[in-house]
């Protein structure tokens, strides 16, 4: 057996990832494919009677995808999560074996394996040195909020954070052992007194951040982009704020009964008049899987229930109101 054909490292999970295994005689082939990260297979392909095997990898590998924003202070953080390591086994076996299982007395033969390969959760290829976002690179944050910044380098990289008062500037310097997937967590609580902040990653790129007095209404939303980062974005209005609440009721001798209660909480949120580019990019809130609210206690999961957004309105800028839920209603019991 052979494999003619495996993806490139660092390939697209948006993409396809075809896989083709070859043989000089037709045979039953059964194809593995393992995460390389928690050692398991996440899928499994058998064909009979072949004497080639291509299949794409992509949706199976994209169920392996999982993370959540980092929390801390400013400087690189772990990667847990931001790419998925997968390598495909090959083998052929006798025309009697169960798929899964072995047949007694009979052998696997010519077992095959393929590179590793490291996949990103993104949709597009892209080589390194990139920074991956889809918003702008020129941002407003508030003081006491926090942003992150997803790098992808072929080497160590330096990261200088530049902070500007006044006349004032100050410099840190932050740096990693290895290239690869990095990500890096800006906290402009390390910076009291900043006015503008400079993230400089050099070949990566680099973001311009001007501070603003915090809104006490404000929402800020994090979210898994198309990049494959997580991207922040503060809605400054909390247009309005529902409680619903679904009772099971029972009828007894005393008449109407509240047997149990689950309360559900959505908010309205609307953004700042932004441009296309901007409203696009925010746009993915709705289609994304994983949202988050950003709190001082950490980051809250929350769902999306708008599904429809207006990114464009003839001769004039727009703005993007979603609505968004409780990952969970609350429930409570009553006798």
């Amino acid at each position: 057996m052979t494999f003619t054909q495996i993806p490139q490292q660092y390939a697209p999970l948006g993409g396809e990832l075809r896989y083709t295994v070859t043989t000089q005689e037709a045979a039953t082939l059964d194809l593995h494919i393992v995460d390389a990260g928690s050692g398991k297979a996440v899928g499994a392909k058998r064909f009979a009677g072949a004497t080639a095997a291509s299949f794409d990898a992509a949706p199976c590998l994209r169920r392996a995808v999982r993370f959540v924003p980092t929390t801390g202070g400013t400087g690189f953080h772990a990667t847990d999560g931001r790419t998925v390591m997968a390598l495909v086994e090959a083998q052929t076996v006798s025309a009697d074996t169960v798929p899964g299982k072995q047949a007694a007395g009979t052998a696997a033969e010519n077992p095959l394996t393929s590179p590793l390969r490291t996949f990103l959760p993104r949709m597009t290829a892209i080589t390194a040195p990139a920074l991956l976002t889809t918003m702008p690179l020129t941002r407003l944050i508030a003081c006491g909020e926090c942003d992150e910044l997803t790098l992808f380098s072929d080497e160590a990289c330096t990261v200088i954070v530049t902070a500007q008062a006044g006349t004032t500037a100050t410099a840190r310097s932050y740096r990693t052992l290895t290239g690869g997937v990095l990500v890096f967590r800006l906290d402009t609580r390390d910076f009291p007194g900043a006015e503008t902040l400079t993230v400089d990653a050099g070949a990566c790129g680099t973001i311009a951040y001007t501070l603003v007095a915090a809104i006490p209404e404000a929402r800020r939303l994090a979210w898994r982009s198309s990049a494959g980062s997580i991207e922040h974005y503060t809605f400054p209005v909390e247009r309005s704020v529902t409680l619903e609440t679904a009772k099971k009721r029972a009828y007894g001798s005393g008449g109407h009964l509240v047997a149990q209660a689950a309360t559900e909480r959505r908010s309205v949120l609307v953004s700042a008049y932004e441009t296309r580019e901007v409203v696009e990019a925010l746009a993915e809130i709705c289609a994304t899987p994983d949202v988050w609210l950003a709190a001082e206690a950490g980051y809250e999961a929350v769902d999306t229930v708008t599904d429809k957004a207006v990114v464009h309105r003839h001769g004039a800028v727009s703005c993007l109101e979603i609505e968004i839920r409780d990952k969970r209603k609350t429930g409570a019991l009553w006798n």
